[in-house]
């Protein structure tokens, strides 16, 4: 064994002579010997990581096959197509699985890029002009894109295949994600004190309404009206949302039973008798959701009164605009999914309801 070693390293000392004297010689034909050699090299090479890659992506038997083909000598061109495929489709496979396992990776990028982006924007106009209007614009909008996203069946996506699963999981991660981008949007857009926006936008905002200075705390008693009114505009409208989402629930009921139980909706008495047990079966139903919404309403607008009046008016253009999609889609008025919100999830977390 040690004389065939000293023959194998005799053999490449002897060919290396041969090519140095041969580059002297016949530069034009050992150059020729170089680059066959210098492919062959680069070529085992790329194979080589190949079968890493290919390794450290799961696929081992693949790599032990292929060195089972070359270590048996049938690398015919059959075979080499034929596994050349099988590699190949496993390996977009493979990248399939690794891409579904990122998605959220890709929502996440997003928003934060929305956010850094809705933040700049918002803080440019701020530092020249009034951000009432933009506010309440911004309110609209962010409370109206997440009720849409949240639609009911919009997200119950019936197709198969890679494509429809690697969209539902970027689909319902960037609702999680945009939930986050609004509440730290209205919770950092008045601060003059955060490090990745310039220093020439970390300025204090103006914004008025009818006179009133929405920058002042909310529990600040001088122009208190203002403060009144948005908070009764708020706490009215989410009281009317849910006496919808009451009668809605009850005419659903209602209108079941004069399908089913016609004889027992003749007269009005019936009828009305009918009503009642209707909408004293909804209310039981929802009672424990009023409890919380009463308790998650008054905490928010006492954490809020902490903080500008302009995030009150906020609280109150979303609170709006919410009851507009309810009444544009009432299907939103019958669905009895909890609510599952960031702020209603840190609230219920707080409140231990």
């Amino acid at each position: 064994m040690i004389r065939k070693s000293r023959l194998i390293l005799i053999f490449i000392i002897s060919f290396a002579l041969l090519l140095t004297i041969g580059n002297m010689v016949y530069p034009s034909a050992t150059k020729i010997v170089l680059n066959v050699l210098w492919f062959t090299a680069l070529s085992v090479a790329a194979i080589f990581v190949v079968m890493g890659v290919m390794a450290i992506l799961g696929m081992k038997k693949e790599v032990g096959r292929l060195m089972e083909i070359f270590m048996e000598g049938s690398f015919s061109v059959m075979d080499l197509i034929d596994f050349i495929k099988q590699v190949i489709k496993l390996f977009i496979e493979k990248v399939k699985e690794a891409l579904l396992n990122l998605a959220p990776v890709f929502s996440y990028i997003a928003g934060i890029s929305l956010y850094i982006s809705t933040l700049y924007l918002y803080k440019l106009v701020g530092k020249s002009f009034d951000v009432t209007a933009m506010t309440v614009l911004l309110s609209i909008a962010g409370a109206g894109a997440l009720a849409y996203m949240n639609l009911p069946g919009r997200n119950n996506l019936t197709k198969t295949g890679w494509r429809y699963e690697f969209g539902k999981r970027v689909n319902k991660t960037f609702i999680d994600s945009f939930e986050v981008v609004l509440f730290a949007f209205f919770l950092t857009m008045d601060s003059t004190n955060l490090f990745y926006v310039p220093p020439d936008l970390n300025v204090p905002l103006r914004a008025n309404i009818l006179g009133y200075d929405l920058m002042e705390r909310g529990f600040n008693p001088i122009n208190g009206k203002i403060t009144l009114i948005i908070i009764a505009t708020s706490i009215v409208t989410e009281v009317v949302r849910n006496l919808l989402k009451i009668a809605y629930s009850a005419r659903k009921y209602y209108t079941g039973w004069l399908e089913s139980e016609p004889e027992n909706n003749v007269t009005d008495r019936q009828r009305y008798q009918n009503i009642k047990k209707a909408v004293r079966l909804t209310f039981a139903e929802s009672k424990d959701e009023l409890v919380r919404f009463v308790s998650f309403t008054t905490a928010l607008i006492i954490v809020f009164l902490l903080f500008p009046r302009l995030k009150l008016l906020s609280l109150a253009t979303v609170s709006l605009t919410l009851l507009v999609f309810d009444l544009i889609f009432p299907i939103r008025l019958l669905t009895r999914t909890r609510n599952r919100d960031l702020i209603s999830v840190i609230l219920e977390k707080t409140l231990k309801i």
